[in-house]
């Protein structure tokens, strides 16, 4: 089965991808590396400046196309990837012959806000600074995030190992329950 992670910029995506992968012993795929994979410049930052948001998400549609191939992995999905028509089609699709796990890493604002002090590599969505979109952007996607979702987690305080070994926990009851939960 492949587990994809969705949530806002900061909210731990890549860093529990890899803890949950380690956890699971499946591979890891962070879906920016793919999509920035199809362009010769080195930077989501760049891509945009240079070839502009649809560009960028046309690549994270296809880069998402070609990671649901796989037949077992933790994917960190971008924060807009779900905010893609073409994408959440295709997550919709998945989730609903149960070939993907979708969980919700949800952050308080504030925290999200703290985390993004240094933007490093992410490019603004609105023209301010991330720390300052932050709740603008998230309030925005968070419904679509919850209606996608089989299971939303708090990342606020807990420690990627310790998220990971929740998700890993729903995943083992799913596995060995009557039915599947939302």
């Amino acid at each position: 089965m492949l587990i994809g992670l969705m949530g806002a910029r900061g909210s731990g995506k890549t860093t529990v991808g890899r803890a949950l992968a380690r956890r699971l012993a499946v591979p890891f795929v962070d879906l920016d590396d793919v999509a920035i994979s199809r362009f010769p410049e080195s930077s989501v930052r760049r891509v945009w400046q240079l070839r502009g948001e649809s560009a960028w998400r046309e690549a994270e549609t296809a880069a998402l196309s070609e990671s649901l191939d796989l037949h077992e992995a933790v994917i960190a999905l971008g924060g807009g990837t779900p905010m893609i028509e073409a994408a959440r089609r295709l997550l919709g699709t998945q989730r609903n012959l149960a070939r993907v796990f979708l969980v919700y890493l949800r952050c308080d604002p504030a925290v999200l806000a703290e985390r993004l002090k240094d933007p490093g590599d992410r490019p603004s969505l609105t023209g301010e600074h991330p720390a300052q979109e932050i709740a603008g952007v998230l309030a925005q996607r968070e419904p679509v995030y919850r209606e996608l979702a089989d299971y939303e987690i708090a990342a606020d305080r807990e420690s990627p190992d310790e998220l990971a070994a929740q998700i890993t926990k729903v995943l083992s009851s799913r596995r060995s329950g009557p039915g599947a939960k939302r």
